[in-house]
């Protein structure tokens, strides 16, 4: 009974940060100041965020409890579906979202660093190996086609996500996301609803993986990838 009070709970929040959500979307993707005026002419209801977020709040309650980690990936979670939302939008990931993610994910590193060292440095790792990777394919991009093809908005937020999943989960959202974002393109060039050639916001699929790792990460993900590789 409690749990599912607790649920409900959850939910309702979740809708009730439905509004502030689309007006801080609709005030990043317009690029402009964050002011209380704004945010209050943007209060409409989005009906994505409302499907989304509660959900992902729910799924993460009946992961993780009321733990460290429900919280922590409530905030990065409300955090992405903001950031996608805006990308898909206006092609761009807020500079002021990854820095807000930055923030709190250093001071998480600092107080793992404090705990336990090795775990501490592996978010460090994963931080220059997400920012890392993804810098490294947009300068190769560049010099090949002569235009953006990873925005740096993406290579920050790849950094930021560093932070919060440490060296090989970082390097799971990586290969996720390339994977879903090559499938739904696939996909979409198939049914004719998108050409070779238009541009694809790359968020949404860093979104995608970064929820999925939430709930299946590496440690569970890659033995069940090696015994597929070795039945193939």
């Amino acid at each position: 009974m409690l749990v599912i009070i607790s649920n409900i709970v959850i939910a309702l929040l979740g809708l009730l940060i439905v509004k502030p959500s689309n007006a801080l979307v609709e005030i990043l993707a317009k690029e402009e100041n964050i002011t209380l005026k704004g945010i209050k002419e943007n209060l409409k209801f989005n009906y994505g965020i409302a499907l989304t977020l509660p959900i992902l709040l729910i799924a993460l309650f009946y992961k993780f409890s009321f733990s460290g980690m429900f919280f922590i990936y409530s905030f990065l979670g409300i955090m992405l579906i903001i950031d996608a939302f805006v990308d898909m939008k206006a092609q761009i990931i807020p500079n002021e979202l990854n820095f807000v993610g930055f923030l709190v994910g250093i001071v998480l590193t600092y107080v793992t660093l404090i705990k336990d060292v090795t775990l501490g440095l592996d978010k460090i790792y994963g931080l220059l190996a997400g920012g890392g990777i993804f810098l490294l394919i947009a300068l190769v991009a560049f010099l090949i086609y002569k235009k953006e093809g990873m925005g740096l908005g993406d290579v920050k937020l790849m950094g930021v996500l560093g932070l919060f999943f440490g060296l090989f989960n970082t390097i799971q959202i990586f290969i996720l996301s390339f994977a879903i974002g090559a499938i739904v393109s696939i996909l979409l060039m198939i049914f004719k609803i998108k050409k070779s050639t238009d541009y694809m916001a790359f968020g949404p699929f860093i979104v995608i993986a970064t929820v999925i790792t939430m709930f299946v990460p590496y440690t569970i993900l890659f033995p069940w990838y090696m015994n597929l590789l070795m039945l193939i």
